[in-house]
């Protein structure tokens, strides 16, 4: 069976000063990540709680965090097939955090002003 994998990347250009507030970023970071969790999990439409129990943020690497299900079928329920029109939760909620994220990292960045 083939798989497929959804990548979103999201680049954010810090301040070469931003060491002095590494632990906020990574904590940041994290938070960022359990709510867009959290957020899919309450956009998802889903008739049984499969999918949406699979649904789980984890760290990967010092700044990078890896979020969304584990069922097979998650990502028919993403984007839909030929059979079934899509029913987005993850692409949504990541979206959806998208400014906040924004926000949060120009906050930081005021601070080494």
């Amino acid at each position: 069976m083939a798989e497929f994998i959804y990548e979103a990347t999201m680049e954010i250009k810090l301040d070469p000063r931003w060491r002095q507030l590494e632990q906020e970023f990574k904590d940041l970071v994290e938070i960022a990540a359990r709510r867009i969790e959290t957020l899919a999990k309450d956009k998802g439409q889903v008739d049984i709680g499969t999918t949406k129990n699979s649904i789980a943020a984890t760290e990967e690497g010092e700044l990078e965090w890896i979020i969304g299900p584990t069922t097979e079928y998650a990502p028919f329920l993403e984007f839909g097939t030929v059979y079934m029109k899509e029913r987005p939760f993850m692409v949504p909620a990541a979206e959806e955090m998208r400014p906040n994220i924004d926000r949060a990292v120009r906050g930081l960045t005021e601070k080494l002003r």
